[in-house]
């Protein structure tokens, strides 16, 4: 268990970067906190279009959820790591890898927890669900069975399935790991300037499908550019050739940071949003890579908790939507009414992580061991649960990444796709359906940035 609980360094103890874990776990906990928002909060713009109706605690608690409206951008930080992560033992050793035991590696340590995921998914639909029709449940099965090859983003326009749609970036994620090798060969043979070359291509086709109308086609051309950014941070931090941190780093760091933020309460495209986020992540990490790297040092007792975090963020990111889902149906099940005050979105959040850590632990540790290496330290960027190398002459990493879905927060449980079946009874209320777009139930604020409950879609998909 002390495996699954920090980064190690076989060799050299001394060379942990417990920072990266830090970084993807924080960011894990912060998508998840920005999910609860959908199924188990009334919203903020609800509760101010009526304050009347709410005490005054919760016209209060309620300004707590704005900063947590913005939280979805995070799941760049996870592109950034992925790419820093993936690229860095490869960068230290300075040699290829086997390409066959990288691949082995990849598909034990993502598939296996995110098919259980899906399979867990469908039980719960059938104990605790049902359809509102007969199209919508043959949607829905199309939907798992792209899902289960991690075909969704090409297939499905980008609908996920209706209990999970925070498994869009998955999919992305095994993409950057298929196009890797490919990129690295030409790094190697080419040099660095084709390389470029290439992720300047992908990036051009993201923009291409944005702009003529294809958002909603959500593949890794998207964010080619960031993924590949953390790889490049990963190659001069391996080679000792870190840029010195200047103030307009720290400039450019607070700008990018605080940009993202207002930006995305006033409504901006996610698109223009995600690489404001990414330059933020880059920064970050960067930062922490060099005059930063003592802040998260295992010294200090309230570490060993964050990175703690790190090593179960990839099943926290699995479990967390069904289960706000199933936990929200049933509020409004038996309370009639959605939670109106922002503790309860809070609380679950937290209740996750001991589910996640029993996830981890009793399903899917087994495949993620089988897909260690001894030599390779550095977990995938996708919330990968243990890791550790030692390149030579260079510091250890541990850390992973991984999207997440699609939502905002505030949608009428009434209006969903999926709905509660009680034990004998014939009324019901439920959870949200994926039809390729948002959740826009009438009556309610489906456009608010700030409360919007969105599923599958492009100006979603940093949740």
């Amino acid at each position: 268990m002390a495996g699954l609980m920090r980064v190690t360094s076989s060799d050299h103890p001394s060379l942990k970067l417990p920072a990266v874990d830090v970084l993807r776990g924080v960011a894990a906990l912060g998508v998840a906190w920005f999910h609860s928002r959908v199924d188990l909060w009334v919203g903020f713009r609800a509760i101010h279009a009526d304050p009347e109706s709410y005490t005054a605690w919760d016209r209060l608690f309620s300004y707590f959820s704005l900063p947590v409206s913005q939280l979805g951008g995070l799941v760049m930080m996870f592109f950034v790591l992925s790419g820093f992560c993936i690229h860095l033992p490869v960068a230290a050793k300075g040699q290829s890898p086997h390409w066959g035991a990288y691949a082995v590696r990849r598909i034990l340590r993502i598939y296996p927890p995110y098919v259980l995921t899906l399979l867990l998914c469908f039980v719960i639909g059938i104990l605790f669900f049902r359809s509102s029709g007969g199209a919508q449940v043959t949607e829905e099965l199309a939907t798992y069975a792209s899902s289960s090859v991690m075909l969704q983003n090409w297939m499905t326009g980008g609908r996920q399935i209706s209990l999970n749609p925070s498994l869009w970036s998955v999919p992305i994620e095994v993409e950057f790991y298929l196009v890797y090798p490919f990129l690295y060969g030409l790094w190697r043979s080419q040099g660095a300037r084709a390389a470029l070359v290439l992720t300047l291509l992908f990036t051009g086709i993201g923009c291409l499908f944005f702009f003529v109308g294809l958002g909603d086609l959500n593949v890794f051309f998207n964010y080619a550019l960031i993924w590949n950014s953390g790889a490049l941070l990963a190659e001069v931090y391996a080679k000792g050739a870190l840029p010195p941190w200047t103030r307009w780093h720290g400039i450019a760091l607070l700008t990018s940071f605080c940009t993202s933020f207002l930006a995305g309460l006033w409504g901006a495209h996610d698109f223009f949003l995600n690489y404001s986020w990414a330059l933020f992540s880059f920064l970050i990490l960067l930062w922490l890579l060099g005059p930063g790297a003592n802040v998260f040092s295992t010294h200090h007792w309230w570490v060993h908790p964050l990175v703690f975090l790190g090593t179960i963020s990839y099943s926290l990111y699995l479990l967390h939507f069904p289960l706000f889902k199933l936990w929200g149906s049933a509020w409004l099940q038996i309370a009639g009414f959605k939670p109106v005050s922002f503790l309860i979105p809070t609380l679950a959040t937290l209740l996750v992580i001991p589910l996640a850590w029993c996830f981890i632990v009793g399903l899917s540790a087994r495949s993620i061991s089988l897909g260690a290496d001894g030599q390779l330290s550095c977990r995938m960027a996708n919330h990968e649960p243990t890791a550790h190398f030692n390149p030579p002459a260079s510091p250890a990493c541990g850390g992973k990444s991984k999207g997440a879905g699609a939502a905002g927060s505030g949608t009428d449980s009434r209006s969903w796709l999926w709905q509660w079946r009680s034990a004998g009874a014939a009324g019901s209320h439920g959870l949200p359906g994926s039809h390729g777009g948002r959740h826009s139930p009438p009556g309610d604020n489906g456009s608010d940035p700030l409360c919007a409950g969105r599923s599958g879609s492009v100006s979603a998909r940093r949740c």
